[in-house]
Order: structure tokens, then sequence, then C-alpha cells
């Protein structure tokens, strides 16, 4: 087959694979597996593999980083279910996918991991009362008590989510430790550098990364809190070191004033960390929205028999 026509298409033929949107998916070498592929996506290649991995997780997960150079992973995951596998290809993108599932499975497959007739969750035959099913748009079969173990264990799990007390004092604290640090970054590169709102993307990257390690819960007033605390503590610092170095001069306020009256460098140097505070900021805050979502996804949801 002509390589520069070897896509997903022809990959799917050639292993009797169903086509989906953007990926393939269905029985491979004896386990079933799901492909997903879009250039423009992130990860752009994610390869799951379903098997009962109970007990041999970190077995699995050594193979997967040992071997990570030659499978050309960027990232993987070991859940109870399967495997999840994410390499950077560039050229014959398909070609290679092969390559690393033939890789992959030859190693299931010598550990004796059950395949596509055993059911992922108990690891026993699927002998009867089975059910065809989606989790997390991965398709497999399964027995149908297993089936509903997992969906009711996964609504438990997220019920008791819901019901963790949210910690906002605690998690704002650990917000302002990260906002501390940028405003330190800040007053060194101001005086060092003169663009110093660099600053408030450390503060609010790290601040939101505090906040849940001080025990605050991922919700949409950590995303807020930690915004404006970013950008308050980034103004007062800005304005703290505007004060600082025209004191240094043996001036006031009106040095300020003067130097922005006058434009050039001073003013041009005032705008870019005045808007690229407010522009960090946001960079930072379109990520903790995304984190927001995210955990907002329920695995529940996408549980369900086709």
């Amino acid at each position: 087959m002509d390589k520069k026509k070897y896509r997903m298409k022809e990959f799917a033929a050639e292993h009797s694979l169903t086509l989906g949107n953007h990926c393939c998916y269905g029985e491979y070498g004896g386990y079933r597996v799901h492909i997903r592929y879009r250039a423009m996506g992130n990860p752009a290649c994610l390869i799951t593999v379903v098997t009962d991995t109970k007990g041999r997780n970190e077995a699995l997960e050594k193979y997967l980083e040992k071997n990570k150079k030659q499978l050309k992973l960027t990232a993987y995951g070991v859940v109870g279910i399967g495997l999840m596998v994410s390499p950077q290809l560039y050229t014959n993108i398909f070609r290679q996918i092969g390559e690393i599932l033939d890789k992959i499975i030859a190693y299931l497959k010598k550990n004796n991991f059950p395949g596509a007739d055993h059911c992922p969750y108990c690891g026993t035959p699927l002998d009867g009362g089975c059910v065809d099913m989606l989790e997390s748009d991965i398709p497999f079969r399964a027995h149908e008590a297993c089936f509903n173990r997992a969906y009711a264990a996964a609504k438990q799990r997220e019920a008791d989510e819901e019901a963790m007390p949210a910690n906002r004092l605690a998690g704002m604290g650990g917000a302002f430790c990260g906002a501390l640090v940028g405003a330190a970054l800040f007053v060194v590169l101001f005086f060092w550098w003169n663009f110093a709102a660099l600053g408030a993307a450390v503060s609010v990257f790290l601040g939101g990364w505090l906040y849940g390690k001080f025990g605050g819960k991922n919700t949409l007033f950590k995303v807020i809190g930690v915004a404006l605390l970013t950008l308050a503590v980034m103004l007062l610092t800005f304005f703290g070191c505007l004060w600082a170095q025209a004191a240094i001069e043996g001036q006031g306020l009106s040095y300020i004033a003067e130097g922005l009256s006058q434009g050039g460098e001073y003013l041009q140097n005032f705008l870019l960390n005045f808007i690229f505070i407010f522009v960090f900021d946001l960079i930072g805050t379109s990520y903790a929205v995304f984190s927001f979502l995210r955990d907002r996804k329920k695995i529940s949801a996408n549980m369900r028999r086709l």
C-alpha cells in the first residue's frame, strides 16, 4: 500500500477496525483498542488498550517508562481497565501506530494480560451476562454486573467529592503565598530589567496550584479568587516599585507624573508592565477555567451501555 495514502481510513480497513470521528476502534491482536488522532489535537495521538491491569499497574508502568523512547511516548497512563499512551509522531503516522500497538500487545500477551474475550473489570472470561458499553468514549464489552458496580462506584466518588468542604480560606492562603512569590520576582525584574510583568504569570499559575495544595476545592470561586488576588497584588507591587524608584531619585509622586507626561522610555515601560500584568493574568485564568471545566466532567456521565 502506498505510504502516502496510508491514513486512518486505510489503517482501519487493514485491521478491520470501525471508523469514528477522528478515531478508529475494535479488536487488534486479540485486544480491544481505540486510536484517536487529530493533528491539531492535544494530544495529537492517543492510543488506548483495554485490559484488566489490577495488581500489575506498576509493572506495566515500568515497562512503558523503560521503553518510552522506543515507543516514542510523551505521556502514558495505566488505570484498572487498561492503558493509554500518547506517542509523538510526525511521519508515516499510522504505520508507526501499528508498530507501537504491536510492541505493547506483544508485552501484554507475554505477561498474560486478559484480552478482548475477558471482562476488563474483573479479568474473567465473558461467558454470559455481557454488555457493550462506553467509558470515556472508549467502547468495549464487560459483564453487566461489573458495569453496574463500576457505575455505582463512580457515582459514589462524585457524590463524596461534591460533599467535600470548599476550604476557601485555606485555598486563598495558598493563592496569597503564590502571589507573594510572583511579587518578589516582579520587584527583582523591575529594577533589573524594567519589564517585570512575568511576575504576574508566576503568581497566577503558582497561586492556582497552591490553592489546591492548601486544601482548596477546584471551584469557580478558586478561578475568580486567584485571578483577582493576582491582579491586586501585582498592581500594588507595580505601583510600589514606581514609588521606590522615585524615592531612589530623591523625589516623590511628582516624579512618576512627570515621567508619564513626558512620554519616552518611562511611559513605554509603564504601559508594557501595566498591560502585560492583565495579559498574563488572563492567560493563567484561561488555563484555570479549562481545568475547572475539565474537572466538572463526571466520569459517570461518560459511562453508558451501547
